[in-house]
């Protein structure tokens, strides 16, 4: 099977920092909502694209957008 050249492999992807952690006392939906904007984050690095994400997690693409410029800058990386 042939790799498709829009979708990034493995190798050009930069290793992910730690995010920052949450406090100790944070409630259980704020720890929820990080984890949740974490794996958006995580899969649109992979290239899954931010409509999918928006129907998968019932967001609009705006907000998907706002939580993966959100990770970016905190991570340091460039906005894809």
């Amino acid at each position: 099977m042939a790799t498709r050249p829009n979708r990034p492999t493995m190798a050009d992807l930069a290793p992910l920092p730690s995010p920052p952690p949450l406090p100790p006392n944070a409630s259980l939906g704020r720890r929820w909502r990080f984890r949740r904007d974490l794996v958006i984050y995580v899969a649109s690095r992979s290239g899954v694209s931010q409509r999918l994400l928006a129907d998968v997690f019932d967001l609009p693409r705006s907000r998907i957008a706002a939580i993966i410029k959100g990770f970016a800058g905190l991570c340091g990386q460039p906005t894809p």
